[in-house]
């Protein structure tokens, strides 16, 4: 058996260039790693199958899983006949723009490597990754990245420090798809020179936190105007900025010390039931054991 560790992302900066011809859109983002994760048990059985176990009711447990997408076309791939269960107790919000169900198979590709003994380079694990998702390439790699084209073009910068973060996940979801879809025109290119990638390879974090930027609000806050409200109390609480992560629903503030992150936490604990203090301290995968 291996034990995993997959950690969510935020996205500290998005901005949409255009759409392809295949109904993807081109984009520019700045993808960051953060301490919020899932735990994940790889346990090897005797027959072919792969079964999946999770402790949150609405994440499915077959073929459409990512987690299965991955350990099928690893099995496949290379020739293996053993089966696997995947258990995933989930404390990553899905359909929250968190890459919570990416950094699951990241983390199965990882595992699966290993209790395998496959021997994959770090390049051969990417490339398994961006046929399940364009954000796994990233989360298998973690850290502060620069993603173009459609996410699985990998840049990577400078790590980006910030201890105190709060994350909270509203009641709504999201769809990436739907996100996508509700796009015009007139909400690509709107960052075309925001400076954050050059505030980050200079290690000025406070100028890159005041520069986060994010398109896909603009389609959100027309469903879900309270993703406004949210970013406006926790800008009253002292947040240097905030922002609605990937596609949404989850909004975080980047504050600049515990003393106003504890108060702003303080403030929403009551009212949301999923928020979380996080760190960009953490690394896309993590293997325990």
């Amino acid at each position: 058996m291996i034990k995993l560790y997959s950690y969510g992302k935020i996205n500290l900066f998005l901005d949409v260039d255009n759409k392809l011809e295949n109904g993807y859109h081109s984009i520019r983002t700045v993808m960051q790693s953060i301490s919020l994760y899932d735990e994940i048990q790889l346990i090897p059985v005797n027959d072919d199958k792969i079964l999946i176990e999770c402790n949150y009711p609405s994440i499915p447990l077959d073929e459409k899983n990512t987690c299965h997408k991955a350990a099928s076309y690893i099995k496949e791939k290379y020739h293996i006949n053993s089966g696997i269960v995947i258990k995933i107790n989930k404390n990553i919000p899905p359909e929250a723009g968190l890459a919570g169900g990416s950094s699951n198979s990241a983390a199965v590709i990882r595992g699966l490597n290993k209790l395998w003994q496959l021997r994959l380079s770090n390049e051969e694990l990417s490339s398994i990754g961006v046929k399940i998702g364009a954000d796994v390439p990233f989360c298998i790699n973690g850290g502060t990245y620069l993603a173009e084209g459609i996410g699985e073009k990998l840049t990577k910068l400078n790590e980006f420090k910030w201890n105190n973060i709060l994350l909270i996940k509203p009641d709504f979801s999201m769809s990436t798809a739907f996100v996508y879809n509700n796009l015009t025109p007139d909400d690509y290119n709107l960052y075309a020179d925001n400076k954050i990638v050059n505030y980050i390879d200079c290690y000025d974090h406070l100028n890159a936190a005041k520069s986060a930027a994010n398109t896909l609000e603009r389609v959100v806050e027309k469903f879900h105007p309270e993703i406004n409200l949210i970013k406006s109390i926790m800008l009253q609480h002292g947040a240097v900025s905030s922002l609605m992560t990937g596609s949404g629903s989850a909004i975080y503030g980047l504050f600049p010390d515990a003393k106003s992150l504890d108060t702003a936490y303080e403030a929403f604990n009551d009212a949301y039931p999923q928020v979380h203090k996080v760190s960009t301290n953490a690394f896309g995968v993590e293997i325990l054991d």
